[in-house]
């Protein structure tokens, strides 16, 4: 497992709708979630490469979660399926680098449901905490 002394950053990469809508509601109903986990908006989450994703890695995130609009929900239309396309070929560099499943996932969020997003945050960071304690 390849997680750096210094890595506690977890890059949170979020399409611009449904994703970015759930970390506002978040924020207006006061729902904290983990100060590591740095969101970056995307206009749509199928805009993602693998080396983006890698560079995240290798500028020292212990994570990458990828967050994006329910099957059918996308307003690029093709982006859900595009993401999937890029998480199962990077997931496939990750692991002939070293890395864990549970430092990248990738996972989707109906519209405005800010309790949602924040559970589905919080588990992806518990997860990259176990792994850094069995390090």
């Amino acid at each position: 497992m390849k997680i750096q002394e210094n890595g506690s950053k977890i890059i949170l990469f979020t399409c611009n709708w449904n994703a970015l809508s759930g970390l506002e509601a978040a924020g207006a109903e006061k729902i904290p979630y983990s100060t590591s986990v740095y969101p970056i908006r995307l206009s749509c989450l199928g805009r993602v490469t693998p080396g983006i994703i890698l560079k995240a890695f290798e500028k020292g995130a212990a994570g990458v979660y990828l967050l994006g609009c329910l099957e059918g929900e996308c307003h690029y239309e093709t982006g859900s399926q595009q993401i999937k396309e890029v998480f199962l070929e990077t997931r496939n560099l990750l692991k002939l680098l070293g890395y864990q499943d549970n430092q990248f996932q990738l996972d989707f969020v109906a519209v405005g449901n800010g309790r949602s997003f924040v559970e589905k945050v919080q588990r992806f960071v518990k997860g990259i905490e176990k792994l850094k304690e069995n390090q």
